[in-house]
């Protein structure tokens, strides 16, 4: 207890205001104002907690799994943790045991026997309660982003049509123009399922599986054209087509250049002179 008493900055008397402050679990709540870390235990604040937990009965590493902290979790005021970091980092230059293990480290880290150890290491402990809010909050601040820019590519699609609105859009292009789901994702900037998801919330029936309209089937008929078309070089793929069947291609040759069906190819180049 003398030793934590020692330790701690400024007086007692100066924090009374954080008796009662308990951080939550998994969190270590510094206070930059007085340059200390707040208890879990007692809600006292201390420039350090590395001697000051010995006192409710645990060592620095007991206390972090104790209360959910990172492994690695400084138990100490930035301050006071940077003094002690220029510190170590003094007396490791002066050391040549510890340049020999910094030697040894970096052989290890090289060769990935580090990382193997790493990995079994975490395989054998539960991560923190810190680590785990920390990935929670990352993957949420991922979400967001995606969200806003999956908002802000459907705004420009919206533009771009001459659109005043989503529903407007989704009426227009869904049910007056009668184009797939595929399409209207693509015209919308949207993925299909979240279109899905767009129509049940604007009240517009989806069409079931298989129940496709001639527009449907026309856009799909354009899109395979393209895609093969993009994948030769040719402006028309029709037109291509047919030259290289005149030249003495096979349906087979055409088939695989374009990465569709013969039954494909053959509709497109039309009745062969016998």
């Amino acid at each position: 207890m003398r030793t934590a008493e020692l330790r701690r900055r400024p007086p007692e008397r100066e924090h009374g205001e954080h008796r009662d402050r308990h951080p939550d679990y998994g969190r270590l709540i510094r206070d930059e104002a007085t340059d200390t870390v707040i208890c879990h235990v007692c809600g006292r604040a201390f420039r350090s907690l590395g001697a000051h937990v010995r006192v409710h009965g645990m060592t620095a590493a007991e206390y972090r799994r104790e209360f959910g902290l990172l492994r690695a979790r400084a138990l100490s005021a930035r301050s006071f943790a940077r003094e002690q970091s220029r510190t170590r980092r003094a007396g490791y230059r002066a050391s040549e045991e510890a340049q020999a293990r910094f030697a040894a480290g970096r052989t290890m880290a090289r060769s990935g026997e580090l990382t193997r150890r790493r990995r079994n290491s975490a395989r054998a402990q539960a991560d923190p309660e810190e680590l785990r809010q920390v990935r929670r909050e990352s993957l949420g601040a991922g979400r967001r982003t995606q969200s806003r820019a999956a908002d802000d590519r459907t705004t420009a699609a919206l533009r771009a049509g001459g659109f005043s609105d989503l529903g407007q859009a989704l009426q227009t292009v869904y049910v007056d123009r009668q184009h797939s789901i595929e399409d209207t994702a693509r015209v919308l900037a949207v993925g299909k399922g979240r279109l899905r998801r767009l129509l049940t919330e604007y009240g517009i029936g989806i069409r079931p599986t298989g129940q496709n309209s001639a527009a449907g089937r026309r856009s799909r008929v354009l899109l395979n054209d393209r895609a093969a078309a993009e994948r030769v070089g040719a402006q028309d793929i029709t037109v291509w087509l047919r030259e290289r069947a005149a030249e003495g291609a096979t349906l087979r040759e055409l088939a695989a250049v374009t990465g569709r069906s013969i039954p494909w190819v053959a509709a497109r180049i039309g009745p062969r002179p016998c």
